[in-house]
């Protein structure tokens, strides 16, 4: 089956509340008319405004949205968590904290019901730190400072989100990939949307006019303002 990774670099207050280019295009994505969307809330501690926005937004496409919390009580068994991947088709990481995302999923296991997901066809996807946690390496501020965090290495490379609406982003991301010598590493601004089909970028998804995408160039430019092909 194809694998499917969908990273968004950012999103509004607006774009929290109501369907997207983006998010129209990830419901689409999974092939199916009404799909199931598991909304992993991890990185927001759960937070209880910004679940009930996602469910109402979603729900008006015509998607069935199941949130996977872990701060909320009744806590998830094991069992229970496996049986909410098994019955999602879109998998959707929100923003937050990448460092405390990462810290409880190893802690319950979740990174290998991801790999399974992955390897069944799911649409996995995400905001902010729900986007650079799938690549190897992430830029986050979720340490205090910018810095590159250890990923699940679903994807090659690093990734940095907001890249053009948080000041010393770029400076620190080009800084800090060159020092590390990492290829390939993509920035996104808010609103933009990559999409990766088995391991390779596959379309790029713009919610306005404005902001890209861009990949780190090693021969030219610090930044290559390569903008691949919008849809």
């Amino acid at each position: 089956m194809d694998k499917h990774i969908i990273v968004i670099g950012g999103e509004s207050s607006e774009d929290m509340t109501r369907m997207t280019r983006i998010d129209e295009y990830i419901v689409a994505s999974s092939g199916k008319t009404q799909p199931t969307v598991l909304y992993i809330s991890t990185a927001n501690g759960d937070d209880r405004t910004k679940i009930a926005d996602f469910t109402l937004k979603y729900q008006s496409a015509g998607c069935t949205v199941v949130p996977l919390t872990f701060f909320i009580p009744p806590f998830p068994a094991p069992g229970h968590v496996a049986a909410l991947f098994e019955q999602a088709d879109i998998i959707y990481v929100a923003g937050g904290n990448t460092r405390a995302l990462l810290a409880i999923w190893r802690e319950f296991d979740v990174t290998a019901l991801l790999k399974q997901a992955q390897e069944h066809g799911k649409v996995l996807c995400g905001v902010s730190a729900g986007a650079i946690c799938w690549f190897d390496h992430g830029h986050s501020d979720s340490g205090g400072a910018f810095a590159l965090v250890d990923g699940l290495g679903f994807l090659p490379g690093a990734l940095c989100p907001h890249f053009s609406s948080e000041v010393g982003r770029e400076s620190s991301f080009v800084e800090l990939v060159q020092l590390e010598n990492i290829h390939p590493a993509y920035a996104l601004d808010d609103g933009v949307a990559l999409h990766f089909k088995n391991g390779e970028h596959h379309a790029t998804v713009h919610n306005y006019t404005t902001g890209s995408a861009y990949e780190l160039s090693s021969t030219s430019e610090p930044i290559a303002r390569k903008r691949p092909t919008a849809l």
